[in-house]
């Protein structure tokens, strides 16, 4: 099987290995292009295999998993992981990064493998190859040369959306869990009291759903995780900045206080509903 031949350590490696030096000269799309034929021959040679060995649907999904290592891959070469602390790593050149994004593109195409002759898609298909973290690697293009100040902002910025959030969440969550700490097996929640149709009812009734509105829903979710501003990439892009090493520390214990406050909201809440449950359960049986 494929994720056992192929290592992944070897591909970061390739990555290393074709990294252009300083590239003054300016290297042609043709060597751009060259550089990852070794790779491309690779693949191919393993998906052949594959495609003697596997189903149609458990090679798109081993093929969706190399694919999602690529996108990590290349990731890497363009910035550190998230810390609090400054990077020895050193940004791209603005060649170098156009050099990376052909790359991602080049492999794109490959991964996504339209038929030149019919122009059906016959790999990985487009939704599932725009993943997050493909839309992630785009925004870091977007940010990668802003200037820090204006990274800090747009950090801050995010960090204070994401904070409302959080709040707004935790309000919607303290309000719903109110009439559900009343509900008791004996008399389905207040709605059983009213004459209403009970929670069980209301689950039989979610489960009922035909697959057309689960996969809307389930493709509503993916583009949500899409669009969420989220600054980590940010972070990442600043941990390469010097100037930036304050703001890297103060911005570590912001998201430690919000995940703690979270957290404890998550303890408070899950305590009112324990205690709502035992309380609607010692209620006298009609």
């Amino acid at each position: 099987m494929l994720t056992r031949g192929i290592k992944l350590s070897a591909v970061s490696n390739y990555f290393q290995r074709n990294r252009p030096p300083s590239v003054v000269q300016g290297p042609t799309q043709a060597d751009v292009t060259n550089a990852l034929k070794p790779l491309f021959a690779y693949f191919d040679d393993n998906f052949a295999i594959m495609k003697q060995t596997l189903t149609d649907s458990a090679m798109i999904m081993v093929m969706t998993r190399l694919w999602k290592e690529v996108l990590v891959t290349i990731e890497s070469l363009l910035v550190p992981p998230l810390s609090d602390k400054l990077s020895q790593q050193r940004p791209l050149t603005q060649q170098e990064l156009d050099i990376v994004f052909k790359w991602l593109q080049m492999l794109f195409d490959f991964f996504h493998a339209v038929d030149e002759d019919t122009g059906v898609a016959n790999g990985v298909p487009i939704d599932i190859l725009k993943s997050p973290k493909y839309h992630e690697l785009q925004n870091l293009n977007f940010f990668y040369f802003e200037p820090t100040e204006n990274l800090i902002r747009t950090s801050e910025g995010m960090a204070a959306a994401a904070a409302l959030r959080q709040q707004e969440q935790q309000a919607r969550a303290s309000r719903l869990s109110a009439p559900g700490s009343l509900a008791g097996p004996q008399f389905g929640g207040v709605a059983g009291l009213l004459g209403l149709p009970s929670t069980r009812r209301s689950k039989s009734i979610m489960l009922s759903r035909n697959l057309g509105t689960m996969k809307k829903a389930k493709e509503e979710k993916r583009k949500e995780a899409q669009a969420d501003p989220n600054d980590d990439i940010i972070l990442r892009i600043l941990r390469m900045r010097p100037e930036a090493e304050r703001y890297l520390k103060d911005r570590s214990r912001q998201k430690e206080r919000l995940a703690a406050a979270a957290a404890a909201e998550m303890i408070v809440r899950q305590s009112l509903q324990a205690g709502g449950g035992r309380m609607a359960s010692n209620l006298p049986r009609r």
